[in-house]
Protein backbone atom coordinates (compact mmCIF):
# COMPACT_ATOMS: atom_id res chain seq x y z
CA UNK A 1 0.00 0.00 0.00
CA UNK A 2 1.24 3.13 -0.87
CA UNK A 3 1.32 5.73 1.93
CA UNK A 4 1.04 9.72 1.62
CA UNK A 5 3.78 12.23 1.81
CA UNK A 6 1.16 14.29 3.95
CA UNK A 7 -1.99 15.42 5.03
CA UNK A 8 -3.68 17.95 6.71
CA UNK A 9 -7.04 18.77 8.64
CA UNK A 10 -8.56 22.24 8.35
CA UNK A 11 -11.74 23.95 9.44
CA UNK A 12 -13.06 27.49 8.82
CA UNK A 13 -14.89 30.28 10.57
CA UNK A 14 -18.63 31.78 9.53
CA UNK A 15 -16.35 33.94 6.95
CA UNK A 16 -14.74 31.11 4.99
CA UNK A 17 -11.48 31.43 6.46
CA UNK A 18 -9.21 28.92 7.99
CA UNK A 19 -9.04 29.27 11.37
CA UNK A 20 -7.23 25.54 12.04
CA UNK A 21 -4.91 23.55 10.32
CA UNK A 22 -3.01 20.52 11.56
CA UNK A 23 -0.14 19.47 8.72
CA UNK A 24 1.75 16.11 9.07
CA UNK A 25 4.57 16.59 8.05
CA UNK A 26 4.12 20.50 9.42
CA UNK A 27 5.85 23.47 6.57
CA UNK A 28 5.44 21.67 3.17
CA UNK A 29 2.25 22.99 1.38
CA UNK A 30 1.43 27.07 1.09
CA UNK A 31 0.22 28.06 4.46
CA UNK A 32 -3.58 27.28 4.80
CA UNK A 33 -4.61 29.18 7.74
CA UNK A 34 -5.67 32.58 8.12
CA UNK A 35 -6.99 32.99 4.12
CA UNK A 36 -10.05 31.21 2.90
CA UNK A 37 -9.98 27.95 0.65
CA UNK A 38 -10.38 29.95 -2.77
CA UNK A 39 -7.79 32.08 -1.93
CA UNK A 40 -5.33 28.97 -1.03
CA UNK A 41 -6.06 27.22 -3.94
CA UNK A 42 -5.59 30.46 -6.30
CA UNK A 43 -2.11 30.08 -4.44
CA UNK A 44 -1.34 26.45 -4.65
CA UNK A 45 -2.76 24.98 -8.06
CA UNK A 46 -0.04 23.74 -9.84
CA UNK A 47 -2.39 24.20 -13.35
CA UNK A 48 -4.61 26.96 -15.37
CA UNK A 49 -7.55 24.52 -14.67
CA UNK A 50 -10.75 27.12 -13.83
CA UNK A 51 -12.80 23.88 -13.71
CA UNK A 52 -11.56 23.48 -10.00
CA UNK A 53 -12.03 27.02 -8.17
CA UNK A 54 -15.72 26.94 -10.69
CA UNK A 55 -16.41 23.34 -8.31
CA UNK A 56 -15.16 24.84 -4.80
CA UNK A 57 -16.75 27.38 -4.85
CA UNK A 58 -20.35 26.22 -6.46
CA UNK A 59 -20.12 23.89 -3.67
CA UNK A 60 -18.95 26.63 -1.09
CA UNK A 61 -22.51 28.58 -2.36
CA UNK A 62 -24.40 25.90 -2.13
CA UNK A 63 -23.18 24.31 1.04
CA UNK A 64 -22.65 21.30 -0.10
CA UNK A 65 -20.10 18.53 0.68
CA UNK A 66 -16.85 18.79 -1.95
CA UNK A 67 -14.39 16.23 -2.86
CA UNK A 68 -11.87 17.81 -5.57
CA UNK A 69 -8.39 16.43 -6.76
CA UNK A 70 -5.91 19.03 -7.57
CA UNK A 71 -1.89 19.48 -8.43
CA UNK A 72 -0.17 22.10 -5.73
CA UNK A 73 2.90 23.42 -5.67
CA UNK A 74 4.94 22.42 -2.72
CA UNK A 75 7.61 24.52 -0.31
CA UNK A 76 9.89 21.75 -1.36
CA UNK A 77 9.80 22.64 -4.52
CA UNK A 78 7.55 19.45 -5.50
CA UNK A 79 3.91 19.20 -7.52
CA UNK A 80 1.88 16.72 -5.67
CA UNK A 81 -1.41 15.95 -6.34
CA UNK A 82 -3.90 16.10 -3.39
CA UNK A 83 -7.76 15.50 -3.01
CA UNK A 84 -9.39 18.62 -0.89
CA UNK A 85 -12.52 17.22 0.89
CA UNK A 86 -15.00 19.61 2.93
CA UNK A 87 -18.39 19.10 5.12
CA UNK A 88 -20.34 21.78 5.89
CA UNK A 89 -20.43 22.20 10.04
CA UNK A 90 -23.86 20.52 10.71
CA UNK A 91 -23.99 22.42 14.03
CA UNK A 92 -27.13 24.53 14.05
CA UNK A 93 -25.15 27.41 15.44
CA UNK A 94 -22.85 27.11 12.29
CA UNK A 95 -22.59 29.51 9.86
CA UNK A 96 -23.52 28.51 6.41
CA UNK A 97 -19.57 29.23 5.73
CA UNK A 98 -18.26 27.09 8.28
CA UNK A 99 -16.26 23.54 7.15
CA UNK A 100 -14.67 20.94 8.07
CA UNK A 101 -12.29 19.07 5.95
CA UNK A 102 -8.74 17.63 5.18
CA UNK A 103 -6.20 17.45 2.68
CA UNK A 104 -5.16 14.21 1.54
CA UNK A 105 -1.73 13.52 -0.64
CA UNK A 106 -2.64 11.07 -3.34
CA UNK A 107 0.64 11.37 -5.63
CA UNK A 108 1.60 7.98 -5.09
CA UNK A 109 -1.36 6.34 -6.01
CA UNK A 110 -2.09 8.47 -8.97
CA UNK A 111 1.52 7.57 -10.24
CA UNK A 112 0.67 4.13 -9.82
CA UNK A 113 -2.83 4.01 -11.14
CA UNK A 114 -1.55 6.23 -14.21
CA UNK A 115 1.51 3.38 -14.88
CA UNK A 116 -1.10 0.71 -14.73
CA UNK A 117 -3.19 2.90 -17.12
CA UNK A 118 -0.53 3.10 -19.42
CA UNK A 119 0.45 0.21 -19.06
CA UNK A 120 -2.86 -1.48 -20.06
CA UNK A 121 -2.78 0.98 -23.26
CA UNK A 122 0.67 -0.43 -24.04
CA UNK A 123 -0.44 -3.83 -23.80
CA UNK A 124 -3.70 -3.26 -25.09
CA UNK A 125 -1.69 -1.67 -28.45
CA UNK A 126 1.02 -4.38 -28.53
CA UNK A 127 -1.83 -7.15 -28.33
CA UNK A 128 -3.75 -5.41 -31.49
CA UNK A 129 -0.87 -4.88 -33.85
CA UNK A 130 0.37 -8.07 -32.77
CA UNK A 131 0.75 -10.75 -36.22
CA UNK A 132 0.87 -13.31 -33.23
CA UNK A 133 -2.16 -14.89 -32.01
CA UNK A 134 -2.94 -13.62 -28.20
CA UNK A 135 -5.84 -15.62 -26.33
CA UNK A 136 -7.40 -15.59 -22.82
CA UNK A 137 -9.15 -18.18 -21.47
CA UNK A 138 -10.28 -18.81 -17.90
CA UNK A 139 -9.99 -21.73 -15.68
CA UNK A 140 -12.69 -23.80 -17.87
CA UNK A 141 -10.61 -23.58 -20.62
CA UNK A 142 -13.44 -21.20 -22.46
CA UNK A 143 -11.75 -18.01 -24.71
CA UNK A 144 -12.23 -14.60 -22.73
CA UNK A 145 -10.73 -12.38 -25.01
CA UNK A 146 -8.32 -13.05 -28.26
CA UNK A 147 -6.19 -10.42 -30.97
CA UNK A 148 -7.78 -9.08 -33.63
CA UNK A 149 -5.05 -11.11 -35.30
CA UNK A 150 -6.84 -14.34 -34.42
CA UNK A 151 -9.85 -13.42 -35.88
CA UNK A 152 -7.46 -12.53 -39.70
CA UNK A 153 -5.76 -15.55 -39.10
CA UNK A 154 -8.61 -18.17 -38.67
CA UNK A 155 -11.73 -16.16 -39.90
CA UNK A 156 -13.62 -16.53 -36.71
CA UNK A 157 -15.16 -13.20 -34.93
CA UNK A 158 -13.95 -12.17 -31.64
CA UNK A 159 -18.19 -13.29 -30.95
CA UNK A 160 -17.76 -16.24 -32.28
CA UNK A 161 -15.08 -17.52 -30.43
CA UNK A 162 -15.32 -16.03 -26.63
CA UNK A 163 -17.44 -18.43 -24.45
CA UNK A 164 -16.23 -21.52 -26.69
CA UNK A 165 -13.99 -23.72 -25.55
CA UNK A 166 -11.11 -23.38 -26.93
CA UNK A 167 -10.49 -27.37 -27.21
CA UNK A 168 -13.02 -26.78 -29.79
CA UNK A 169 -11.16 -25.46 -32.15
CA UNK A 170 -8.52 -27.89 -32.35
CA UNK A 171 -8.01 -30.86 -34.48
CA UNK A 172 -9.42 -33.89 -32.89
CA UNK A 173 -6.04 -35.78 -32.73
CA UNK A 174 -4.86 -32.73 -30.61
CA UNK A 175 -7.21 -32.26 -27.94
CA UNK A 176 -6.22 -34.65 -25.50
CA UNK A 177 -2.39 -33.36 -25.26
CA UNK A 178 -3.68 -29.54 -25.53
CA UNK A 179 -5.85 -30.45 -22.30
CA UNK A 180 -3.24 -32.16 -20.64
CA UNK A 181 -1.09 -28.75 -20.93
CA UNK A 182 -4.00 -27.14 -20.02
CA UNK A 183 -4.47 -28.44 -16.66
CA UNK A 184 -1.02 -28.36 -15.70
CA UNK A 185 -1.33 -24.35 -16.44
CA UNK A 186 -4.38 -24.14 -14.31
CA UNK A 187 -2.60 -25.51 -11.26
CA UNK A 188 -0.01 -22.84 -11.97
CA UNK A 189 2.41 -25.52 -13.56
CA UNK A 190 4.86 -24.35 -16.01
CA UNK A 191 5.20 -25.72 -19.56
CA UNK A 192 8.26 -24.56 -21.14
CA UNK A 193 7.75 -25.69 -24.45
CA UNK A 194 5.94 -24.63 -27.43
CA UNK A 195 2.68 -27.02 -28.07
CA UNK A 196 2.11 -27.98 -31.76
CA UNK A 197 -1.73 -28.16 -32.56
CA UNK A 198 -4.03 -27.53 -36.13
CA UNK A 199 -6.08 -24.87 -35.24
CA UNK A 200 -9.90 -25.00 -37.38
CA UNK A 201 -10.39 -21.99 -39.87
CA UNK A 202 -13.83 -21.22 -40.21
CA UNK A 203 -13.75 -21.70 -43.93
CA UNK A 204 -13.19 -25.89 -42.64
CA UNK A 205 -9.31 -26.36 -42.83
CA UNK A 206 -6.86 -26.62 -40.38
CA UNK A 207 -3.91 -23.98 -39.77
CA UNK A 208 -0.91 -25.37 -37.87
CA UNK A 209 0.08 -23.31 -34.60
CA UNK A 210 3.15 -23.43 -32.34
CA UNK A 211 1.57 -22.21 -29.04
CA UNK A 212 2.94 -20.97 -25.71
CA UNK A 213 0.97 -21.08 -22.34
CA UNK A 214 1.43 -19.32 -19.39
CA UNK A 215 -0.53 -19.10 -16.14
CA UNK A 216 -2.33 -15.76 -15.06
CA UNK A 217 -2.99 -15.47 -11.23
CA UNK A 218 -4.25 -12.91 -8.86
CA UNK A 219 -1.47 -10.93 -7.58
CA UNK A 220 -2.82 -11.01 -4.02
CA UNK A 221 -3.38 -14.56 -3.48
CA UNK A 222 -1.77 -16.02 -6.43
CA UNK A 223 -4.68 -18.42 -7.24
CA UNK A 224 -4.82 -19.46 -11.19
CA UNK A 225 -7.22 -17.73 -13.12
CA UNK A 226 -6.87 -18.75 -16.19
CA UNK A 227 -3.88 -18.83 -19.20
CA UNK A 228 -2.62 -16.54 -21.87
CA UNK A 229 -2.35 -18.89 -25.05
CA UNK A 230 -0.04 -16.61 -27.67
CA UNK A 231 0.24 -18.54 -31.07
CA UNK A 232 2.11 -18.50 -34.31
CA UNK A 233 1.31 -20.07 -37.91
CA UNK A 234 4.04 -22.84 -38.81
CA UNK A 235 2.05 -23.98 -41.29
CA UNK A 236 4.21 -22.75 -43.89
CA UNK A 237 7.46 -23.79 -41.44
CA UNK A 238 6.10 -27.16 -41.23
CA UNK A 239 6.25 -27.32 -45.65
CA UNK A 240 9.51 -26.04 -45.57
CA UNK A 241 11.06 -28.31 -42.75
CA UNK A 242 8.95 -31.16 -44.42
CA UNK A 243 10.51 -30.43 -48.03
CA UNK A 244 14.12 -30.50 -46.37
CA UNK A 245 13.45 -33.54 -44.95
CA UNK A 246 12.71 -34.13 -48.51
CA UNK A 247 15.69 -33.12 -49.94
CA UNK A 248 17.80 -35.17 -47.73
CA UNK A 249 16.25 -38.16 -48.50
CA UNK A 250 15.55 -37.85 -51.79
CA UNK A 251 17.85 -38.49 -55.23
CA UNK A 252 17.98 -34.74 -56.97
CA UNK A 253 18.18 -36.56 -60.64
CA UNK A 254 15.42 -38.82 -60.33
CA UNK A 255 13.52 -38.61 -57.51
CA UNK A 256 13.73 -41.53 -55.99
CA UNK A 257 14.62 -41.73 -52.51
CA UNK A 258 17.94 -42.10 -51.54
CA UNK A 259 20.99 -44.00 -49.82
CA UNK A 260 20.50 -42.71 -46.04
CA UNK A 261 16.36 -43.32 -46.73
CA UNK A 262 16.62 -46.80 -47.95
CA UNK A 263 19.01 -47.86 -45.11
CA UNK A 264 16.30 -46.39 -42.60
CA UNK A 265 13.45 -48.13 -44.10
CA UNK A 266 15.44 -51.56 -44.41
CA UNK A 267 16.45 -51.18 -40.83
CA UNK A 268 12.50 -50.40 -39.88
CA UNK A 269 11.37 -53.46 -41.79
CA UNK A 270 14.41 -55.82 -39.81
CA UNK A 271 12.60 -54.27 -36.50
CA UNK A 272 9.19 -56.01 -37.41
CA UNK A 273 9.52 -59.51 -34.54
CA UNK A 274 6.43 -60.03 -35.59
CA UNK A 275 6.28 -60.59 -39.38
CA UNK A 276 7.36 -64.24 -40.42
CA UNK A 277 8.55 -62.84 -44.18
CA UNK A 278 12.05 -62.59 -44.94
CA UNK A 279 13.11 -58.66 -45.33
CA UNK A 280 15.04 -58.69 -48.66
CA UNK A 281 17.52 -56.67 -50.17
CA UNK A 282 18.05 -56.60 -54.03
CA UNK A 283 21.05 -54.59 -55.06
CA UNK A 284 20.53 -53.59 -59.50
CA UNK A 285 24.10 -52.65 -61.05
CA UNK A 286 22.90 -51.59 -64.92
CA UNK A 287 25.01 -53.22 -67.31
CA UNK A 288 26.41 -51.16 -70.24
CA UNK A 289 25.72 -47.84 -68.91
CA UNK A 290 29.22 -46.35 -68.68
CA UNK A 291 29.55 -47.09 -72.78
CA UNK A 292 26.35 -44.89 -72.94
CA UNK A 293 27.41 -42.19 -70.43
CA UNK A 294 30.96 -42.52 -72.58
CA UNK A 295 29.83 -42.45 -76.04
CA UNK A 296 26.87 -40.35 -75.67
CA UNK A 297 27.81 -37.86 -72.86
CA UNK A 298 26.45 -37.37 -69.25
CA UNK A 299 23.09 -35.72 -69.90
CA UNK A 300 22.01 -39.00 -72.29
CA UNK A 301 23.34 -41.04 -69.23
CA UNK A 302 20.90 -39.01 -67.15
CA UNK A 303 18.05 -38.71 -69.17
CA UNK A 304 18.48 -42.76 -68.98
CA UNK A 305 18.98 -43.32 -65.26
CA UNK A 306 15.33 -41.51 -65.24
CA UNK A 307 13.82 -43.54 -67.74
CA UNK A 308 15.12 -46.68 -65.67
CA UNK A 309 13.61 -45.26 -62.06
CA UNK A 310 10.57 -44.97 -63.82
CA UNK A 311 10.61 -48.88 -65.16
CA UNK A 312 11.73 -49.75 -61.55
CA UNK A 313 9.07 -47.89 -60.07
CA UNK A 314 6.06 -49.87 -61.98
CA UNK A 315 7.47 -53.17 -60.63
CA UNK A 316 7.19 -52.65 -57.32
CA UNK A 317 4.68 -54.31 -55.30
CA UNK A 318 2.62 -52.23 -52.44
CA UNK A 319 5.02 -51.96 -49.73
CA UNK A 320 7.90 -52.31 -51.64
CA UNK A 321 10.81 -49.95 -52.32
CA UNK A 322 13.41 -48.69 -54.98
CA UNK A 323 16.47 -46.03 -54.24
CA UNK A 324 19.12 -44.48 -56.33
CA UNK A 325 22.31 -45.31 -54.03
CA UNK A 326 24.23 -43.28 -56.57
CA UNK A 327 25.56 -43.34 -60.05
CA UNK A 328 23.79 -46.38 -62.15
CA UNK A 329 23.53 -48.18 -59.01
CA UNK A 330 19.38 -49.16 -57.79
CA UNK A 331 18.19 -50.99 -54.69
CA UNK A 332 14.93 -52.31 -53.87
CA UNK A 333 13.71 -53.62 -50.41
CA UNK A 334 10.83 -56.04 -50.11
CA UNK A 335 9.15 -58.47 -47.89
CA UNK A 336 9.26 -62.24 -48.97
CA UNK A 337 7.83 -64.95 -48.05
CA UNK A 338 10.46 -67.04 -49.39
CA UNK A 339 12.96 -67.39 -52.19
CA UNK A 340 11.02 -67.84 -54.66
CA UNK A 341 8.84 -64.87 -54.52
CA UNK A 342 12.21 -62.63 -54.33
CA UNK A 343 13.59 -64.11 -57.52
CA UNK A 344 10.07 -63.15 -58.57
CA UNK A 345 10.98 -59.50 -58.12
CA UNK A 346 14.22 -59.30 -59.75
CA UNK A 347 13.20 -61.39 -62.90
CA UNK A 348 10.31 -58.91 -63.21
CA UNK A 349 13.40 -56.35 -62.56
CA UNK A 350 15.55 -57.79 -64.86
CA UNK A 351 12.80 -58.11 -67.69
CA UNK A 352 11.45 -54.47 -67.29
CA UNK A 353 14.56 -53.22 -68.36
CA UNK A 354 15.26 -55.40 -71.75
CA UNK A 355 12.90 -53.17 -73.88
CA UNK A 356 14.96 -50.28 -75.51
CA UNK A 357 15.27 -47.18 -73.85
CA UNK A 358 14.03 -44.26 -76.49
CA UNK A 359 16.39 -40.97 -75.95
CA UNK A 360 17.05 -38.02 -78.18
CA UNK A 361 15.44 -40.23 -81.27
CA UNK A 362 18.25 -43.10 -80.49
CA UNK A 363 17.41 -46.60 -79.06
CA UNK A 364 19.87 -47.70 -76.09
CA UNK A 365 20.27 -50.62 -74.80
CA UNK A 366 21.07 -51.92 -71.49
CA UNK A 367 20.73 -54.80 -68.76
CA UNK A 368 21.69 -55.09 -65.30
CA UNK A 369 23.18 -57.86 -62.80
CA UNK A 370 20.82 -58.43 -59.32
CA UNK A 371 22.79 -59.44 -55.82
CA UNK A 372 19.73 -61.00 -53.20
CA UNK A 373 20.55 -61.21 -49.43
CA UNK A 374 17.96 -62.23 -47.08
CA UNK A 375 17.04 -61.76 -43.00
CA UNK A 376 14.53 -62.31 -40.63
CA UNK A 377 13.99 -60.26 -37.03
CA UNK A 378 17.07 -60.39 -35.25
CA UNK A 379 19.58 -62.16 -37.55
CA UNK A 380 21.26 -59.39 -39.59
CA UNK A 381 21.46 -55.63 -40.08
CA UNK A 382 20.50 -53.28 -42.22
CA UNK A 383 24.49 -52.88 -43.17
CA UNK A 384 24.93 -56.63 -43.37
CA UNK A 385 21.77 -57.28 -45.97
CA UNK A 386 23.27 -54.38 -48.22
CA UNK A 387 27.06 -55.83 -48.10
CA UNK A 388 25.71 -59.89 -48.74
CA UNK A 389 23.43 -58.31 -51.35
CA UNK A 390 26.52 -56.60 -52.64
CA UNK A 391 28.69 -59.77 -52.93
CA UNK A 392 26.02 -61.60 -54.44
CA UNK A 393 25.85 -58.64 -57.44
CA UNK A 394 29.43 -58.92 -58.06
CA UNK A 395 28.74 -62.52 -58.07
CA UNK A 396 26.07 -62.01 -60.51
CA UNK A 397 27.85 -59.30 -62.80
CA UNK A 398 30.77 -61.82 -62.87
CA UNK A 399 28.72 -64.27 -65.28
CA UNK A 400 27.66 -61.20 -67.43
CA UNK A 401 24.30 -63.05 -68.93
CA UNK A 402 22.04 -60.07 -66.68
CA UNK A 403 20.90 -62.24 -64.25
CA UNK A 404 20.39 -62.26 -60.47
CA UNK A 405 22.11 -64.08 -57.63
CA UNK A 406 21.62 -64.81 -54.52
CA UNK A 407 24.34 -64.43 -51.58
CA UNK A 408 26.05 -67.34 -50.09
CA UNK A 409 27.89 -67.19 -46.98
CA UNK A 410 30.53 -69.56 -47.58
CA UNK A 411 31.47 -67.68 -51.42
CA UNK A 412 34.12 -64.80 -51.91
CA UNK A 413 32.47 -61.87 -53.48
CA UNK A 414 33.97 -61.94 -57.12
CA UNK A 415 35.00 -58.31 -58.93
CA UNK A 416 35.79 -57.65 -61.96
Amino acid sequence: MIKPNFSAVWSTDAYGTCIACQESPAGLMPALKGVTLSAWLRLAQADDDARIALQLTAALECMTPFHIEVPIHCLDGTTRRVIISGLPDSQPSASRMQYNGFIFDITGQRKALEDALRTAAEYRLLIENSTDLIAHCDTHGRYVSISPSYSQMTGWSAEEMIGQQVLDFLHPDDRASARDVLAHIFNNGVWPDVVEVRKLHRDGHYITLGSKACSVSTPSTGKNIGAVLVSRDITRDKEKIRQLEELATRDTLTGLPNRAWINDQVSCMLAQDDDLAYTTVLFIDLNGFKAVNDSMGHATGDALLQQVSERLQHCMRPGDSVARLGGDEFVVAAKCRNRGAASAIARRLLDSLKKPFAINDMEVRIGAAIGISLARFGTASAGMLFENADIAMYQAKARRDGSYQFFQPATLPLRD
